[in-house]
């Protein structure tokens, strides 16, 4: 079966190259980018070869677990640049994982990112060349055993990514996992915090990678030393750890491929009967309605006029609820959530303690979460686009659609970024100036949800259908996506200094700007989202065919 997947996938890439010239393009620049690497790379490698043993196992081990991380990370980061191994493009085939799984291995280590890697592995693995024998050997076993758990990583990292995503129960134990985690970094970030970053390198870091060296994350790459000291023990279960983890990566991989085989939606929690959140927030309305009607006098006339005033339309209403039911159940919107938090929290936790940044640093986290929360949305309607066919034959309800889109985002975004404050704040104790930074973080938050809204409907490209993987891209769409994602992040970087340029005079030149931040923000943020959702609701309108077309 080998043979009829690795065909499959050399087709299917052909065809998605002649469909999508921008593939071609990202493919052309990776195979020139890892070019230009190898001088780097060899270079190290030569200078790692004049080096004491244990430098040189210490560098590699460090370089092998950044590297095993980044397996990890990256692929649920940027995705639909490699979909051809998606497991549910072979649902329909009645093949079962069993016959599956060997040409689905080897095609994953035939990708461009594993070949560049395993010859970057084996080029510092020469390193070891001046040592006593058997260590060139046990160097080259170990770099090729490092190189198989990072391929088979990223492929369990997505798997299960998406099936921890796709129930409620498992997202429940992975929130759980994920408060552990932090928990776990919170102590290492106070330790950076408290001994400053050049204690922390010559005491704890070493003992970091020496515990490394002993995981099957980056144990093939300590066990040349092992060799030279003529350990053939250490030799064996420092070769033997890694072996065993990529047999056991690649059965948590088959099990997730077998999985999507007869769950080729993913979908969590179907058979749980859950309430209509649209009919309840119609009903939640009546009875404020009915409620309003029963105060008398002036007081019950001006009420209901500021009731009336305020209220979204019930079809505002309706798009907020189902988007907001999307919010807490949909794996492809809780992955973008959790996706716009990881840069903010790694700044906090990581960027700083390692810079030795000063605390008021922390002024930052806000209004990145804001920005990233904001720039993330610039896909939002195709998000939706098995509902979009509802939201046009119900007539011109653009600005309808766009209110309650914008509304269902901002629910939970702005006690996100106001949360930040509150711990941005407490980090520097500076309470004079969190009035400052709430306006300036509304104010990016409204200003990037704002450009989001117009690009979403400008510019529109294929997203995974409701209830899919959100880890993948629709075939076709990585040209539009790259297009959008440029003009947003480009707009977005354009009118955030607005709203946070005079935070920014505040804490650096003289307090008092951060009172001006205090006002112009919000009133800029809220500015920015009443005037993105009357244009996008036009836009919507007027190309209503052509923006069918683009995400259906």
């Amino acid at each position: 079966m080998v043979a009829p997947v690795l065909s499959l996938k050399w087709r299917s890439t052909l065809h998605s190259m002649r469909r999508d010239w921008w593939r071609v393009l990202v493919l052309v620049s990776g195979v020139i980018w890892s070019i230009t690497l190898v001088p780097s790379v060899w270079f190290a490698q030569r200078v790692l070869s004049y080096q004491h043993p244990d430098l040189k196992t210490d560098a590699l081990v460090a370089t092998a677990s950044v590297l095993v991380l980044g397996w990890c990370v990256v692929p649920l980061l940027l995705t639909g640049l490699d979909d051809t191994l998606e497991p549910t493009r072979f649902a329909s085939l009645g093949v079962s994982a069993r016959r599956l799984m060997p040409g689905m291995t080897v095609a994953a280590f035939l990708t461009v990112p594993a070949l560049f890697f395993l010859a970057a592995m084996l080029v510092l693995a020469l390193a070891w060349e001046p040592e006593p024998w058997p260590a060139l050997p046990v160097a080259l076993a170990g770099a090729g055993l490092t190189v198989a758990v990072m391929v088979m990583s990223a492929r369990v990292a997505v798997g299960w990514g998406t099936r921890v995503l796709g129930s409620r129960r498992a997202r429940l134990v992975a929130l759980a996992a994920g408060a552990v985690i932090i928990a776990a970094l919170a102590p290492a970030a106070v330790l950076l915090f408290r001994d400053g970053l050049e204690l922390v390198l010559d005491y704890d870091v070493p003992v970091l990678i020496s515990s490394l060296g002993a995981t099957p994350i980056a144990s093939g790459m300590a066990a040349p030393h092992a060799a030279a000291d003529g350990d053939l023990l250490g030799v064996a279960w420092r070769l033997a750890l890694p072996a065993a983890w990529v047999v056991l990566l690649h059965g948590a991989w088959r099990a997730s491929v077998a999985h999507a085989l007869v769950h080729p939606r993913q979908r969590g929690g179907g058979e749980r009967r859950r309430d209509d959140r649209i009919l309840a927030t119609q009903a939640r309305s009546e009875r404020w309605d009915a409620t309003l009607a029963r105060v008398p006098g002036p007081l019950g006339v001006a009420a209901r006029r500021v009731r009336a005033r305020a209220a979204a339309p019930p079809a505002a209403r309706a798009v907020r609820s189902r988007a907001l039911r999307a919010w807490a159940s949909d794996p492809r919107y809780l992955s973008a959530g959790v996706g716009a938090m990881v840069f903010p929290l790694l700044f906090f936790a990581v960027v700083m303690p390692s810079l030795g940044l000063a605390t008021w640093w922390a002024y930052a986290v806000p209004l990145l979460l804001a920005a990233s929360i904001g720039w993330g949305r610039h896909n939002d309607v195709a998000y939706d686009s098995t509902a979009m066919w509802l939201d046009l034959v119900s007539g011109r309800r653009g600005h309808a659609v766009m209110r309650g889109r914008v509304e269902a985002t901002l629910a939970w975004a702005v006690p996100a970024v106001l949360a930040a404050c509150v711990l941005a704040v407490l980090a520097t104790g500076e309470w004079a100036l969190a009035p400052g930074l709430v306006g300036a973080a509304i104010g990016a938050l409204g200003a990037t949800v704002g450009v989001s809204a117009v690009m979403a409907v400008a510019m529109p490209y294929r997203a995974p259908q409701p209830g899919s993987n959100p880890f993948t891209a629709e075939v076709g769409s990585l040209g539009a996506g790259l297009a959008a994602q440029v003009v947003s992040s480009f707009a977005s970087a354009a009118i955030a200094p607005l709203v946070t340029v005079p935070f920014v005079l505040g804490v650096i030149v003289r307090p008092a700007w951060a009172g001006v931040s205090a006002v112009t923000g919000p009133v800029l943020g809220v500015a920015a989202v009443v005037l993105a959702v009357r244009v996008s609701g036009t836009l919507y309108d007027s190309r209503s065919g052509r923006l069918l077309g683009a995400v259906a």
